[in-house]
């Protein structure tokens, strides 16, 4: 009798246990972008995005003055954890080269606090000014999203609104002091190095730079970098107002440049703020 008993408290099971935990939700095809701060400090990923690593902003490999190719400004490959001047090698069947004169690395500099000011001329050694260097080397943050943003050029020097139903995405760089607090920049198409260009597609969120810089990038060799190559050159979308038109050398100055370049804005969803993926 008691080994009867026994089995039908078996049979109807124990005694009911504490809830289990709420399933996550998982995205399986999540946008995975990256944001540029062009200062020496991190930008920082929206709410509800997931920050997967920090580093410095690659923009292309010069292998050797012919042999360009570039990475897009607004995906993870253009954000490396660690700066490496020259972090690449070309081989053959017999051997392979790196280091070599002709190896460069191109990366987006910092934008200056001040209209005036300069980045150092001539080459910033590796060896001896790396901390130097770094500083005007631009970071970046690789995040994930499961939502998509886009971007608003006015081909004007207004700020363009969102569509309706849309608002301004944050800045990614909100938490550095003096930074923009949304993301309103300047309608940045392509840099040109040796008379080739690498641009990036102007209806990503990285064609609108948060700072309008002339010389907007670093190149670098196994030795170190220049910030002021002669022969580097930024492209821009340009305000087409008529009575901005180019004349001459109206251009002379920073502050006059600044006008002649189109404004951006980048645009969400107002429900992005509160999706999250936990």
């Amino acid at each position: 009798k008691q080994w009867y008993q026994r089995r039908v408290a078996i049979t109807a099971g124990g005694r009911q246990g504490a809830p289990g935990e709420a399933a996550q939700s998982i995205q399986l095809n999540p946008y995975i972008v990256a944001f540029h701060s062009q200062k020496n400090t991190p930008p920082t990923c929206f709410d509800g995005m997931t920050e997967l690593w920090t580093g410095y902003s690659f923009m292309f490999v010069d292998a050797d003055g012919q042999s360009k190719w570039s990475q897009n400004i607004g995906a993870a490959g253009s954000c490396l954890e660690e700066f490496y001047p020259a972090f690449y090698t070309q081989c053959t069947v017999d051997k392979c080269i790196s280091s070599s004169e002709e190896h460069k690395t191109v990366w987006m500099a910092t934008a200056p606090d001040y209209e005036n000011y300069r980045h150092p001329l001539g080459k910033l050694k590796i060896d001896r000014r790396r901390d130097e260097l770094l500083n005007y080397i631009s970071r970046c943050v690789v995040c994930e999203a499961i939502f998509k943003m886009f971007v608003v050029h006015s081909l004007t020097d207004e700020i363009p609104e969102c569509p309706e139903g849309y608002e301004l995405a944050p800045s990614p760089n909100r938490h550095i002091p003096g930074a923009p607090q949304k993301w309103v920049g300047f309608s940045f198409w392509e840099v040109s190095v040796d008379n080739q260009g690498l641009g990036v597609l102007t209806d990503e969120a990285a064609s609108c730079l948060l700072y309008y810089v002339p010389a907007a990038i670093a190149e670098c060799d196994a030795e170190g970098c220049k910030l002021n190559a002669e022969d580097q050159y930024t492209s821009w979308i340009r305000n087409t107002k008529e009575d901005q038109m180019f004349t001459g050398n109206d251009r002379e100055s920073f502050s006059d440049a600044k006008g002649y370049i189109s404004r951006c804005a980048v645009c969400q969803r107002p429900e992005a703020s509160f999706i999250s993926f936990s």
